[in-house]
């Protein structure tokens, strides 16, 4: 047996030996949490609450023993302390054993393992600096207890590769891959970063900047300096619809964040609000033309016309604002459907808060009184220790100024998370300054995108006259097919005939129109890894395979209406190609285009 096969089967019968102590604490936690159940039943009132507490304690942490017991570790530092000259051997991992060595990726000496071999230093809770001597480091990628992945680095040596796996295939169901293994120094940094104040990750679609915000909320969540203030249930993520909301929902407790609510902005504004019997609709009118002018009419009374008095009829409320702007006869229809858009609940969260200085939610539970089963109602104010706002280039101003309020003051900590050259909705903010936030140099990370379109897919974006950057080396991929197709029936056959392949991988069919997809939806409904989305709601998120179907001769055409200011209309044809843009970016490795058109020819 050689150098490498002795190292590999050391390191193979140390993750064995730390499995058995694992699934021995994982029984001991199962015993724990059985006896705890069984209590529960018999006790009342604090004392039940304080074993329900428990109770979901022992459930987290039998979660991560789960995880550590597939993947125990993925880094391990053999140091001396410069303080005292004690040498240690720890482990990282994603959750901590520390009676096996084993430390969390958030505790603060977890940082050396960005470090090259000889002196480094981390930083301790209470500021002092720890200088060590690293002697020598080990990365691993171990997966369901198997070894993938697996180097060695000592001082004066180059890294050493001991063992890789070759990939012949995808990992099917792998939600979160080992990214904080894998993270760099200057991510680490940033996910490090001071807690308290806003702080922008901006970047491009590929560029890992949800993925770093999520892990600067593990990081808040779980840093012994930052746990206190943090306390899951008081962090808010807002994202931009119910397809991004249970993709988090799958991503943190990866990351051993639960109890964080993931909502939308509209899901947050009808609860705060009591919206019973309302519907939310993203843009309201019975066409593209009617739907601009109606947003560009709102857009004038929202900035113009001074918030106005709060109260439960809601349209009456809404109507002292828009009267003097826009089309009475389209708001009363819409008043009629009892339909709100984001400028409707942009207004009233407004005169909410004027009218109460903050915002009040109502919970209601059961109790006893007098041996009686009685509902009470709990007000509770609306603040929180953090708000992730993904994609933030999509919001208005007003909107980012009412969230800011409900900011903890200890913490004022806020993430914005997206790319201001994607905008897609008119009026959303265009600088910091619009939204009353005033955000250090040092605190807006930008990240540079990493390309995971093929050669052949840059190229088409390239030749429909938009900048692109294409890397050396990038894989050439299937050329991008416009297939000209009279409608919908035809498309959704087309579509059938090109995604065999893709049966382990992921489709995107998108359209502009939202009415033009629901005989898409229906189609597909059971195929769970074909996504069907407009353009608006494929912001962020990537295919291997996208059709993009429904182009025609007025998909984005702009039209010029009355009493529409000259700048709306700028920003409304900029949006238009803006939205096509990110379009042709979901796909991955293979675009189809589909239509009655070719995009060269209506662009």
């Amino acid at each position: 047996m050689n150098y490498k096969e002795k190292l590999l089967e050391k390191l193979r019968e140390n993750i064995a030996s730390i499995q058995e102590k694992i699934f021995e604490k994982l029984e001991s936690v199962k015993l724990l949490n059985d006896k705890n159940l069984k209590q529960i039943g018999s006790l009342k009132g604090e004392e039940r609450e304080i074993q329900m507490a428990t109770k979901i304690r022992l459930d987290e942490r039998f979660e991560e023993l789960n995880h550590l017991f597939k993947t125990p570790y993925f880094a391990k530092c053999e140091f001396i302390q410069t303080q005292t000259g004690e040498k240690k051997n720890y482990y990282f991992a994603k959750h901590q054993l520390v009676e096996e060595s084993i430390y969390s990726w958030v505790a603060p000496i977890a940082a050396i393992r960005f470090e090259n071999p000889g002196q480094a230093s981390y930083k301790i809770p209470n500021g002092k600096i720890m200088e060590v001597n690293i002697l020598h480091k080990e990365q691993y990628m171990i997966v369901d207890g198997k070894v993938i992945f697996f180097s060695v680095e000592e001082l004066d040596k180059p890294r050493d590769l001991i063992y890789q796996e070759n990939f012949t295939s995808k990992k099917a169901g792998f939600i979160l891959p080992e990214i904080v293994a894998q993270m760099e120094k200057a991510q680490d940094q940033v996910i490090r970063a001071f807690h308290k104040g806003p702080l922008v990750i901006s970047g491009p679609a590929g560029s890992g900047k949800t993925t770093l915000a999520l892990h600067r909320v593990a990081y808040l969540t779980q840093a012994p300096e930052t746990l206190s203030l943090y306390p899951t249930d008081s962090i808010m993520v807002l994202v931009q619809d119910s397809g991004t909301k249970e993709y988090f929902s799958h991503l943190l407790p990866e990351l051993g964040i639960h109890r964080v609510n993931i909502t939308t902005f509209q899901e947050w504004a009808f609860s705060i609000l009591g919206l019973e019997g309302y519907s939310y609709v993203s843009r309201y009118g019975s066409s593209e033309e009617e739907r601009d002018i109606h947003e560009y009419q709102k857009i004038k009374a929202l900035r113009m016309e001074t918030t106005p008095s709060f109260n439960d009829n809601y349209f009456r409320v809404l109507n002292s604002v828009y009267k003097k702007h826009i089309n009475t006869g389209l708001f009363e229809k819409q008043k009629k459907e009892m339909k709100l858009d984001r400028f409707d609940i942009t207004i009233l969260l407004q005169a909410y808060l004027k009218k109460y200085n903050k915002f009040v939610i109502k919970r209601k539970y059961l109790t006893m009184v007098n041996g009686e089963v009685k509902q009470k109602v709990e007000k509770k104010s609306v603040l929180y220790s953090l708000i992730i706002l993904d994609e933030f280039q999509n919001y208005l101003p007003e909107q980012v100024k009412i969230l800011r309020s409900c900011l903890q003051e200890e913490t004022q900590s806020m993430v914005y998370v997206g790319d201001m050259a994607q905008q897609v909705h008119l009026g959303t903010i265009k600088d910091w300054d619009e939204a009353g936030e005033d955000i250090k140099e040092e605190r807006k990370i930008k990240l540079e995108k990493v390309y995971r379109n093929t050669k052949s897919i840059l190229l088409f974006i390239e030749s429909l006259g938009y900048p692109t950057v294409i890397p050396l080396g990038i894989k050439e991929g299937v050329p991008v097919v416009e297939k000209l197709l009279e409608n919908k029936t035809k498309e959704i056959e087309y579509i059938k005939s090109v995604i065999d392949p893709y049966k382990e991988g992921t489709v995107g069919v998108i359209a502009k129109d939202p009415a033009y997809l629901e005989d898409f939806k229906k189609e597909f409904f059971e195929h769970k890894n074909i996504h069907v989305l407009t353009m608006n709601e494929s912001q962020g998120v990537e295919f291997d395979l996208v059709c993009l179907v429904g182009i025609n001769e007025d998909a984005f055409k702009v039209v010029h209406y009355e009493d529409v200011l000259p700048e709306h209309l700028v920003e409304r044809n900029r949006m238009q190609k803006d939205l096509l843009y990110v379009a042709l970016t979901r796909a991955i490795s293979e675009l189809h285009v589909l239509g009655t058109k070719k995009l060269k020819e209506i662009l």
